[in-house]
């Protein structure tokens, strides 16, 4: 305890863009709330939260008043940033908290300003492990924190130095229990000063590890407090001869890195996620409004792994129009990014919030759809304007592409699209639509080619040309899997088509799939499962099997949007209605059960209509489950496609994998290179406040790792898991609750938020997920090394998609290629400033792995560089023609970024 204390002051409003209202609602608060400050007779600091999109939405209403915005920023007293928005930290990926940072600081930059060099995350539910790295990258030495620290099991006090896993570190600020409202409504009389002052120096002096305590003076959507300047007068009266600073956040910065330097400070390390019996931690959302959580995800994934390399690869080839397309895919990252404060991406805002995240949802996937179609055109160099004017010559070309950074073949994904006949738009084309007998299929195998049918579609279909209508066409469209040659790293492999038959000539598969009854094997996995529905998978080479490998689980939930809260005991009994072989091999083999459980149609309402609903049940409902089990050629892990229809209320539904792993370590990708995951175990009186749920947040995969094997199970965006004693891991495929919030659940006593109805939260309709599972000896460097291979197989296989109206077979492209056993790819994209090209990749080992950049591109320059993409030292380069070699180190952990043009 400091024998004197100084209080930095920091006015601010925390600003939820949309939560309990909607974002067109705040705004109209937000336009009075900056209105008031910009016409205020002085100028002392305010905050207005750590996002600068809340500077978009009000220069939308007022953009005459741009320049008086920018002044403000310029002049240091109004601050902004340094996000783009305040997003939830654990459950995006780094990439994502990277574009974060880089449309935030472009929002400033824009109006001549810089963001407070602070990685500012006031009310997130917890940190990610990563979040140092995340500062250093951007230059940020502070972090201030508030959920998922404090409390026994963290160090005493209100600073500590946070470390990532790749040793760099950030100093963390530690906000009071009350958080970034503990210094709200300060009193204006002496007397209500005192009172005050007592209560916050009892909390805040025997924190205060670096001689000042931050307090924020401010709470949710609040304007600068009445009689602000009166108030301070007062609690710097009431505070001598201790001083009260009023202070900017930057301010706060450079007092906090000074004091740090002499200080003695504790060092922690990983997660954020445990601040029980300190402040509510709220690790309850992951599962809530699950079908949006994997939206968000299979967003993210396709933008930058399926737009952003190929618009990078178009800029090192120089092509024209490269400022529209950079700004274009600004735009594109906007409604996804919008989609990612905490209160929207957790599921707990109002339904209307919901609806908004959905359409914004639905713009990002068209946006991200549209430039990835013009960007494959550009690197083929297929012209639509052209290609209409010879529509004789139209011959149609299949275009495998590669979405990942190695080299892969084999089995491809792929959509064969043959023109049935002409279909007419407008007037003219009225009475001349007929129906059309079947078509022969485009897929008879020939040249030793390996094609496998898998569905047949009729479609209307529309090739689009900027200069012309769309000729809209009625075409057969075979969805198949074929066996194709290697395709080079980000790379594109145009095949011809004949009409009737592919001209893929590749050696087949060393372990194709056969298929027999209800069992699947291609020698590496063996699948089977029995008209009961039970599932069996085996690995020969281990000696291992997983008797009833996959169940489901459903138990009612009479919680909120923050909080489950089981009720009554789990049901796990299954009825199959059917069973069948859906696909026989040699590529794929598939096994489709139909099951239904059944479940209670929901919780029976409390007497008073507003309390936490009964154990009783409203009466039962079946929920009906269609379970997919897929086996390819080649492959060492089986797909498990899942469809179902919620039916039910108040209850929480999720896929089980029986590992037979006790006792298991249990590993899970996170932003930015995985982390270890232990129970918290929190006392009695902890629990008074909140109780931990046994649940996590889950990115890609999750391992569990024990005595004699490990298992794997990969997500395709489903956000909550949760690993047992006996090693069954569980992914949350529903969660249905009624409100926001509750005040009287055992599991966190008290309102989370402003209680509303959410029906929409109870998810009706119908739902699905793709995950993998795949079984492992021990987790080794080697093993992390493979698993990041694994997600890219079941997330990202190899894809094909037929372009009708080629006039010619284009060359193949050469993209790009990561090489070093260990390093994961991070991203591929154009960078800020238009004369380069950001290479990024994630070293997941706990050693340091020399490492290297093949590029499809004669390069000139290559440098090192920061996340935020500040160019650092000079990387030589291995000209090979047209190709390019970029060689680099990376250490235990580390995230490289490289620069190149």
């Amino acid at each position: 305890m400091p024998p004197t204390l100084d209080v930095l002051l920091v006015p601010h409003t925390h600003w939820d863009r949309e939560w309990y209202h909607e974002a067109g609602r705040f705004r109209q608060r937000l336009v009075a709330l900056v209105d008031e400050l910009l016409d205020g007779s002085d100028d002392a600091p305010f905050l207005l939260d750590g996002q600068a999109i809340v500077l978009e939405d009000y220069l939308a209403v007022r953009p005459e008043r741009r320049g008086a915005i920018a002044e403000a920023l310029r002049a240091g007293w109004l601050e902004a940033g340094p996000w783009y928005v305040l997003a939830d930290q654990l459950i995006p990926s780094g990439e994502s908290h990277v574009r974060n940072l880089m449309a935030g600081r472009r929002v400033l930059r824009a109006l001549g300003a810089s963001p407070p060099p602070v990685l500012y995350s006031p009310d997130a539910f917890g940190h990610a492990a990563s979040s140092p790295t995340l500062a250093a990258g951007f230059g940020f030495g502070v972090a201030v924190v508030w959920r998922g620290y404090g409390g026994a099991r963290w160090p005493a006090g209100d600073a500590a130095w946070w470390r990532g896993a790749d040793g760099s570190r950030a100093l963390l600020l530690h906000l009071p229990p009350d958080g970034y409202e503990f210094g709200s409504r300060l009193p204006v009389d002496a007397e209500g000063a005192r009172e005050r002052w007592a209560a916050m120096r009892a909390v805040l002096a025997p924190r205060a590890r670096l001689g000042f305590a931050l307090v924020q003076n401010g709470a949710d959507h609040h304007a600068r407090q009445e009689r602000w300047a009166v108030a301070v007068a007062a609690l710097e009266a009431a505070a001598a001869p201790e001083r009260v600073v009023v202070s900017s956040l930057a301010d706060v910065a450079t007092r906090a890195r000074d004091a740090a330097a002499t200080a003695d400070l504790p060092t922690v390390a990983g997660e954020l996620r445990d601040s029980y019996g300190y402040t509510w931690t709220l690790q309850g959302t992951f599962g809530t409004r699950a079908a949006q959580k994997r939206r968000v995800a299979r967003a993210d994934r396709r933008l930058v792994r399926d737009v952003e390399p190929w618009l990078a690869l178009l800029r090192l080839r120089g092509a024209a129009g490269d400022e529209t397309r950079t700004a274009l895919l600004h735009a594109a990252w906007r409604p996804l990014l919008q989609c990612l404060p905490h209160d929207t991406l957790c599921g707990c805002s109002t339904d209307a919030v919901a609806r908004a995240m959905d359409a914004r949802l639905d713009d990002a996937d068209a946006q991200a759809r549209g430039l990835r179609s013009d960007a494959l055109d550009g690197l083929l160099g297929h012209d639509r304007v052209a290609a209409r004017a010879r529509r004789r010559d139209w011959r149609p070309v299949l275009v495998v592409r590669n979405r990942a950074p190695r080299t892969r073949g084999g089995v491809a994904e792929v959509a064969l699209t043959g023109f049935v006949r002409d279909v007419g738009v407008g007037p003219g084309s009225a009475g001349a639509w007929r129906a059309v007998q079947e078509a022969p299929s485009l897929l008879t195998p020939s040249d030793g080619a390996i094609v496998q049918p898998l569905e047949r579609v009729r479609r209307i279909d529309r090739l689009e040309s900027p200069r012309h209508y769309p000729d809209a066409d009625l075409v057969d469209e075979v969805r198949a899997v074929a066996w194709v040659p290697p395709v080079a790293g980000y790379g594109l492999l145009p095949i011809p088509l004949d009409g009737r038959a592919t001209t893929i000539v590749v050696d087949g598969p060393a372990h194709p799939v056969q298929a027999e009854q209800l069992r699947l094997t291609n020698g590496l996995v063996t699948v089977e499962a029995d008209a009961r529905g039970h599932v069996r998978i085996a690995y020969p080479a281990l000696g291992l099997v997983l008797d009833d490998a996959l169940t489901f689980e459903d138990v009612g939930d009479a919680g909120d949007t923050y909080t489950p809260s089981p009720v009554g005991a789990p049901r796990t009994v299954l009825w199959c209605g059917s069973a069948r072989l859906l696909h026989r091999g040699p590529l794929r083999g598939a096994i489709e059960l139909s099951l239904r459980m059944r479940v209670p149609a929901a919780l029976a309402p409390a007497p008073d209509g507003f309390s936490r609903p009964t154990h009783a049940a409203r009466g039962h409902v079946e929920l009906p489950l269609t379970v997919t089990l897929s086996l390819d050629a080649d492959a060492s892990w089986v797909r498990v496609h899942v469809r179902g229809e919620n039916v039910a209320h108040d209850h929480r539904l999720r896929l089980a994998l029986r590992t037979g792993i006790a006792g298991a370590t249990v590993r899970a990708d996170a932003a930015f290179g995985p982390v270890v995951r232990t129970p918290v175990a929190i006392p009695p009186e902890e629990r008074a406040m909140e109780t931990p749920p046994p649940t996590a947040p889950l990115h890609r995969w999750m391992w569990c790792d024990g005595a004699t094997h490990a298992a794997t199970l990969v997500s395709d965006g489903l956000a909550e898991y949760e690993v047992r004693d006996d090693g069954t891991m569980l992914v949350t495929l529903v969660r249905a609750v009624g409100e926001l919030s509750r005040p009287d659940l055992p599991e966190r006593p008290g309102h989370a938020g402003w209680p509303t109805p959410t029906p929409g939260a109870q998810c009706p309709g119908s739902f699905e997920a793709t995950l993998a599972v795949a079984v492992y000896t021990r987790w080794s460097d080697a093993t992390a090394a493979h698993v990041e291979r694994l997600a890219d197989d079941v997330l990202l296989p190899l894809v094909g998609e037929t372009v009708r109206d080629a006039v010619r077979t284009p060359a193949a492209v050469t993209g790009a290629s990561l090489d070093g056993e260990g390093l994961a790819f991070g991203a591929l994209l154009p960078a800020d400033d238009p004369d380069w090209v950001a290479l990024r990749c994630v070293n997941v080992t706990e050693r340091a792995v020399a490492g290297s950049w093949t590029i499809g591109a004669a390069l000139r320059e290559a440098r090192r560089a920061r996340l935020d993409e500040t160019p650092l030292e000079t990387l030589a380069i291995e000209a090979a023609g047209d190709v390019s070699i970029v060689r680099f180190d990376a250490g235990p952990r580390e995230v490289v970024t490289i620069l190149v043009r």
